[in-house]
């Protein structure tokens, strides 16, 4: 909590040989497109001890990232609320090498990895079975108490640790408003998703103009998309995030149409 985490969960390492089925036959509908990343190193994805050889423990955190301000949809265009600030990436896995150094430091030696979206991990499935939350109808990890608007990180160390025992069930129930908010129906049904619709892969994984959804759907979106979640029951009194780096530069929130029009590449770093 000291670094900013919401919640942490501790779980022992295994195969996850039933929900490497059910990825498999997500891969092979071509449900992820362009992304042929996720086709790769399936088998290390479901097997931690592929990835890191010697892990006993997987200790995985959340972390908040809703802003304080929100950008303006007036005359402007949308960003997913994840990309206002920093890079996550980087945030993230410096928080998780300073907690795993300190633990080092305190406990002595042991062999680590910190990720977060950054190696083949299934987060999210980590992530329920350390009872921080259930994958909702919209496919992502919501948590009763904080909602979905955070980031998954873990640590994968070599040290036996006493898992943490939570469970949270799934509260979705009859609930259908994140599939039928979606504009490019990309779920295919509950808990199922074509990830070529979707607007986040349509802005920033797909280089090419889409044939398929027409310009009106994308509802002036250029990088992600929130749509989904901010329609979640359990978004609906979302607290804003603490974490400095998450902050948007001033001039983002500036932006209009016009001034997004007319940038620069040099404007990017600014």
């Amino acid at each position: 909590k000291t670094a900013g985490f919401l919640e942490c969960s501790i779980c022992k390492p295994s195969s996850l040989e039933k929900e490497k089925e059910t990825y498999t036959k997500w891969i092979e509908q071509n449900y992820h497109g362009k992304m042929s990343y996720l086709a790769n190193h399936i088998d290390m994805k479901f097997n931690p001890d592929l990835l890191m050889p010697g892990v006993k423990s997987i200790i995985t955190v959340i972390l908040n990232y809703y802003p304080v301000k929100k950008m303006t949809i007036s005359d402007n265009y949308r960003l997913a609320k994840y990309a206002y600030g920093k890079d996550y990436h980087d945030v993230i896995k410096s928080k998780l090498n300073t907690i795993a150094e300190k633990c080092i430091a305190q406990f002595g030696p042991m062999q680590y990895r910190s990720f977060t979206d950054s190696a083949p991990i299934p987060d999210r499935i980590w992530a329920q079975k350390g009872g921080l939350g259930w994958i909702g109808k919209n496919t992502l990890l919501i948590n009763k108490e904080h909602g979905s608007f955070f980031f998954i990180g873990h640590l994968f160390i070599d040290r036996d640790l006493e898992p943490i025992i939570k469970i949270q069930e799934d509260l979705c129930l009859g609930c259908d408003k994140c599939l039928k908010a979606c504009p490019t129906q990309a779920f295919i049904a509950p808990y199922q998703m074509d990830a070529t619709k979707c607007l986040s892969y349509q802005t920033i994984e797909n280089k090419s103009a889409s044939k398929d959804i027409p310009p009106r759907k994308f509802r002036n979106t250029i990088y992600g998309c929130d749509i989904c979640q901010d329609v979640c029951p359990f978004n609906k009194n979302p607290k804003s995030h603490q974490t400095e780096e998450f902050l948007p530069h001033p001039n983002l929130l500036k932006l209009r149409k016009k001034d997004w029009q007319e940038l620069k590449p040099m404007h990017f770093g600014e």
